[in-house]
């Protein structure tokens, strides 16, 4: 059985609708992100996107408490996806339907520690990033191991993950849902329709 697949940095909404025919589960979509970043959208930019999206959408953000909350009313996605996040949040976004995807990466030295107490706080996964605010980075499969091992809630993997590799990445580690950005496009925000076949080939 093949992992879930989300796909974020969606910009357009011709990708939004070529993806979820090619059959990405969850769509990421990147708003008012404190940081410079290619894929970053207005509010007023991606509502009509997530509007027109038949998956599942997952805002990628960061800020205030007071800043995810009001992103999440405004957008109602199923999934927010945040750098920071206790469980007074995690209750709060519930409340408003909205599950904490928390993005660890793999460098800190208290990941086990910190993902165990995540999911107590009542992330509804955990996600494995490489990846600085502007670039991408390789899969830490070692990390994501560990990461698993911590962890009695999901475990997403991400970083660096192609048509190429995704195969061979699932066999060693079997993860429930890979996370792909940079691996299937042609740009920055331009999804390249020939790389989002292949990787659903790959994952047959």
């Amino acid at each position: 059985m093949r992992p879930s697949v989300k796909i974020c940095g969606l910009m357009r909404e011709e990708d939004v609708c070529m993806c979820t025919r090619h059959g990405a589960d969850m769509l990421g979509f990147v708003v008012d992100y404190p940081k410079p970043v290619p894929w970053n959208l207005s509010v007023a930019e991606a509502a009509p996107l997530m509007a027109a999206c038949k998956a599942k959408t997952c805002v990628i953000t960061d800020g205030s408490v007071a800043k995810i909350l009001e992103l999440a009313r405004a957008l109602r996605p199923d999934f927010m996806q945040l750098h920071h996040c206790g469980a007074a949040l995690c209750n709060e976004l519930r409340s408003l339907g909205v599950g904490v995807i928390a993005t660890l990466h793999p460098g800190r030295t208290d990941l086990e520690t910190t993902a165990a107490e995540l999911c107590t706080a009542g992330v509804h996964a955990l996600l494995l990033d490489p990846r600085d605010a502007a670039n991408g980075g390789e899969v830490d499969l070692t990390a994501y191991k560990k990461l698993n091992a911590a962890a009695n809630c999901p475990v997403v993997l991400a970083g660096g993950i192609t048509p190429k590799n995704v195969r061979e990445i699932i066999r060693q580690v079997q993860p429930p849902m890979i996370d792909l950005m940079t691996g299937i496009e042609q740009s920055p925000g331009i999804k390249d329709e020939a790389k989002v076949i292949a990787l659903f080939r790959a994952l047959m």
